[in-house]
């Protein structure tokens, strides 16, 4: 799951980057929030790949990090819809990052479930086999 932090890590530094630098706006700091919730994310997932021990919880830690990401994207692109004199470009880039995170979440949440299956059939096979003994 690491491997998945990190690449959308990447992603979303990039589109972060990508917005600020080509901004019409007097005000493109905002164009960094992408950047920033990606750095977190990307954090996360070279920690897990630098201690396996405390990946679980950093990996957790991540995949809430995606999510508020996703509200945050999905509540500013809302906001941003209505407003006559918005920026087209602003909204792509916020779609773009809702997106990101949205695919990020679902990747946790499809890895979580696997180890979770896991873990109960691991146990189950261990119950089994103390039973046989």
């Amino acid at each position: 799951m690491y491997k998945t932090a990190i690449l959308f890590g990447i992603l979303l530094i990039a589109n972060g980057l990508y917005g600020f630098f080509n901004s019409d706006s007097d005000k493109p700091g905002t164009a960094l929030i992408p950047a920033g919730v990606g750095a977190v994310i990307l954090l996360c997932g070279l920690f897990t790949a630098w201690k396996p021990k405390i990946g679980k919880h950093l990996m957790h830690v991540s995949a809430l990090i995606g999510l508020l990401g996703v509200l945050a994207a999905v509540g500013r692109l809302g906001m941003t819809l209505f407003k006559e004199d918005a920026s087209r470009f602003g909204q792509v880039m916020l779609a773009i990052m809702a997106l990101l995170c949205a695919g990020y979440v679902f990747a946790c949440f499809q890895s979580f479930r696997a180890a979770g299956k896991a873990r109960r059939a691991a146990a189950a096979q261990e119950s089994g086999s103390a039973d046989n003994d």
